[in-house]
Order: structure tokens, then sequence, then C-alpha cells
């Protein structure tokens, strides 16, 4: 993909890669480096086009991928190059290598209930003064870890996606939307 930064007439990049993906198109003002008005969307995930790749992001983590399907993005083979996996370019929370989304990317909801599991294995809370709440301080890899073990049972979900080419962002999109087929008829 192009380096789009600072490119005045990015809308024009912008929609020729929607258009190959077939991605709805929705208006959007740039916040970042390639000043868009443009940007993609498949159901609950906005498509944000920076320097060389897309953000692809939920704004409620639950509506992102449950880490079994992660799993299999992640894990699908690149129909160009038999010798890639999706993972390769569709990378999980963006990390740069392809991180598998086991190890680190899918995140639980924080809620109350993750809370309690995790004080039951003996974390403890600690005070923020700035936030000015309680919390259980736990990194994503140590809750990834966590499920891995099997000491901890929480949904999984991975929210944030950067994609590196026009293959991988076309088969994202079609990841979603045999998800959706798949979840239609179940």
């Amino acid at each position: 993909m192009k380096n789009l930064a600072g490119v005045k007439q990015c809308d024009i990049t912008i929609q020729e890669e929607l258009y190959l993906a077939g991605i709805e198109e929705i208006k959007l003002e740039s916040k970042g480096e390639v000043p868009f008005t443009i940007a993609g969307r498949i159901g609950y995930w906005t498509l944000e086009r920076a320097w060389y790749y897309w953000i692809a992001s939920v704004e409620r983590r639950q509506d992102g991928l449950i880490l079994k399907d992660a799993i299999k993005l992640h894990e699908k083979q690149n129909p160009i190059d038999p010798k890639r996996i999706l993972g390769d370019s569709v990378r999980t929370d963006g990390f740069a290598g392809g991180i598998h989304p086991i190890k680190h990317g899918a995140e639980p909801v924080y809620n109350k209930t993750l809370e309690e599991k995790l004080l039951v294995l003996g974390y403890e809370k600690v005070y923020s003064k700035i936030l000015k709440i309680e919390y259980v301080p736990i990194s994503v890899g140590e809750i990834s870890k966590l499920c891995e073990e099997g000491k901890l049972d929480v949904e999984q979900y991975v929210n944030l996606y950067h994609i590196d080419d026009q293959i991988g962002l076309n088969e994202f999109k079609r990841f979603l939307e045999s998800i959706e087929r798949k979840e239609n008829h179940e």
C-alpha cells in the first residue's frame, strides 16, 4: 500500500482500496497524518487509512472478534502466497511480526465479573490517585496467559487490527461476512 501521510488527494486511493475490497464508504474526518475525509465500514468495524496500512477497530470490545474467530482469521492461509498466513498482514492489535491473538491482543471485557475472578486467583486491587478508582492491575499478556493455562475462563475479543495490504483488506472483509452469515444461520 502507498504511504498516504500528508497526501492531500488521498481519498482517491482510499476509495480505490475500499472498492477493491467491496467495503462500504463512510464520511469521516481524519485525526491523523493521513488527511482523509472518507473511511470504511463493515458492520461494527470502522476502517481508517494510516500511513501504509488500514486500522480496523470497533468501539465496544465485545463487538470485536471473539478469540476463536480471531485465531481462525490469523491462521488462515494467504490466498496468493501459501507460505504466509493472514496474520502476517492482518495484524492483531497492530503488532509487528503478526503476534498470535492467543498470546497477546485478545482482551476480555473489564467488568466486575473479571475482577472477582482475578481476586479469587490472588490478585489484589490497588488505588489509582490519578483515576480515583480501585482496580486490579493486570496486563493483556497476563490475562492471555491465565486463559491459555486454564486458570481464567472469560470470553476474549480482538477489537483492533492493522491491515498491511490489499489482499489482507479483501480477506478481512470476506472473513467478517462469513462469520456474519454463519451466525445468522445458527
